[in-house]
């Protein structure tokens, strides 16, 4: 496997890559665009991430991937260099999410699936793996003040909803 570059020289706390799997929810989505409005998080995604989300959502008759899209940089889909080896990846098809925080200098892969991201091979390349809501619920201060605890538990955040119900009121 590559080594990381000199992270240095970048913010390696705000860059996340996420994988198409947690693109899915609309309120997940909504989420990352408020923490990259904020300028919490520096959301990244390789060039495969974003044709298989938008191969998703088309497929269930959404348009959603579009706007998303749109309202983020172009910087943060990356055109992932040299592929790491797929040696301890149980499915070389989504080493480019690897791939990507390693070009991207990201300290955070976001994906519900620890099976083809297994901690012990990302350890070693300075990379943490979270759900979704295990990413959300150790992010509460960046989400929005107004959110609604059911609605997180309906976009399947039941953890960020129970970590942001006695958050919010100590907030205000």
């Amino acid at each position: 496997m590559k080594p990381r570059t000199d992270p240095s020289t970048v913010s390696v706390t705000k860059r996340v890559v996420f994988d198409t799997n947690a693109l899915f929810r609309f309120h997940v989505r909504a989420l990352i665009l408020h923490m990259a409005h904020a300028q919490a998080i520096t959301p990244l995604w390789s060039a495969r991430t974003v044709e298989e989300l938008r191969g998703v959502l088309s497929a269930r008759g959404k348009s959603g991937a579009e706007d998303f899209l749109g309202q983020l940089p172009a910087s943060t889909i990356l055109a992932t260099g040299a592929g790491i080896a797929a040696k301890g990846f149980r499915d070389p098809s989504d080493l480019h999410v690897v791939q990507a925080a390693i070009d991207g200098h990201a300290s955070v892969i976001v994906t519900q699936n620890a099976r083809d991201f297994p901690a012990k091979h990302l350890r070693p390349l300075g990379i943490e793996r979270l759900s979704p809501d295990g990413f959300f619920a150790t992010h509460l201060a960046a989400l929005p003040v107004g959110l609604d605890p059911a609605d997180l538990r309906r976009a399947g955040l039941s953890q960020t909803a129970k970590r942001f119900s006695p958050f919010l009121a100590d907030r205000g």
